[in-house]
């Protein structure tokens, strides 16, 4: 037999060979999961900061729908937990240690700055390793940010296949880790000059699971979310509104005990005067302050310190003309009756 027909096969079988073994690219690992309806992931992230040689660790959980709901928690359970989340219309923050909430609408720019890219419908683009990887000069091209990414077979094991890519200088580069098992992306570093600068670790991934209403939205309490320092016109409408109400209950009882209409009438008659000479005051202390702080120098001015003082005397003395006016209408109610 002819030694050349057993070398073309066997020549055949090694090529096979080193093409089985070459190691799957990053974009082929990533693409599927872009063609998912729902994405959640569960992490871990931390990175280094000048000041402080430790690297700090945060938790994190993040599900996503491709119809633009999505929902991002820092240190989930715990008191400082942050919540951010979208119903499609809107972005929302809420922190609850403190009761600071947000809310902006998805086009404000705003919105941009509390989440990146809120506006993102593809739900695995929500995923923290993926926007940690998607470096800066590709834009919203993941894909294209993992191309770059080769093997190193010195960091590889068994358990996990370790991707990299550096600048051109080698200072500063990037790697990812992938499980050799099932071949998922599993943990991001990012490196510079030997340094590891920080870094996300995926736990937990869910594709294609339907989610429930709660874990794309986030319950707020009422008073924070009306509260004067997260919806301040909104709680000033509630308090012009509760100054109505307890108004009209007053004078509505004050004319149905008196006597006569003549004595509540009286009374009224000398709050409003109250009233004139009070603002008559204030404005004029406030006029004064506006005239020696104009113009003044620092951060803020003091010029708007008594800006804010006015605005507040503004709403204190309104929600005392509210309470005022609604004694007409109790008036309207028993006053005339008990004057029959």
């Amino acid at each position: 037999m002819n030694p050349a027909l057993l070398v073309v096969p066997l020549l055949y079988a090694v090529i096979a060979a080193a093409q089985a073994a070459e190691p799957v690219s990053l974009e082929s690992l990533a693409a599927p999961l872009l063609q998912a309806r729902t994405y959640c992931e569960s992490g871990k992230f931390g990175a280094r900061i000048v000041s402080d040689p430790s690297i700090g660790e945060t938790h994190y959980r993040v599900c996503a729908h491709r119809d633009g709901r999505f929902k991002y928690v820092e240190d989930p359970g715990q008191p400082q937990q942050l919540a951010i989340w979208s119903d499609g219309r809107r972005l929302h923050r809420y922190v609850e240690y403190g009761g600071g909430y947000q809310q902006h609408d998805l086009a404000e720019l705003g919105a941009e700055h509390v989440y990146d890219r809120p506006r993102e419908t593809v739900p695995a683009l929500h995923s923290r390793l993926f926007r940690w990887a998607t470096r800066s000069a590709a834009g919203l091209d993941l894909l294209g940010s993992l191309r770059g990414y080769r093997v190193n077979d010195e960091l590889s094991d068994p358990r996990q296949t370790v991707y990299e890519h550096w600048d051109n200088d080698r200072r500063a580069g990037a790697r990812i880790r992938v499980a050799a098992a099932d071949g998922a992306i599993v943990r991001y570093e990012s490196w510079y000059d030997g340094t590891l600068r920080g870094y996300v670790e995926i736990t937990a991934r869910e594709v294609d699971r339907p989610l429930a209403d709660s874990e794309l939205g986030h319950e707020v309490p009422l008073m924070t979310r009306y509260s004067p320092e997260n919806n301040f016109p909104v709680f000033v409408s509630a308090l012009f509104v509760v100054a109505a109400i307890a108004g009209l209950a007053f004078w509505t009882w004050f004319f149905a005990r008196a006597e006569s209409p003549e004595d509540v009438v009286r009374v009224r008659r000398h709050l409003w005067r109250l009233f004139a000479w009070a603002f008559a005051v204030v404005a004029t202390l406030l006029g004064l302050l506006a005239a020696v702080t104009w113009g003044g120098s620092g951060h803020p001015p003091a010029i708007a310190y008594v800006m804010v003082m006015a605005v507040l005397a503004a709403i204190a003395f309104g929600l005392a003309a509210c309470f005022l006016l609604s004694s007409y209408l109790g008036q309207a109610f028993f006053g005339s009756r008990i004057a029959r």
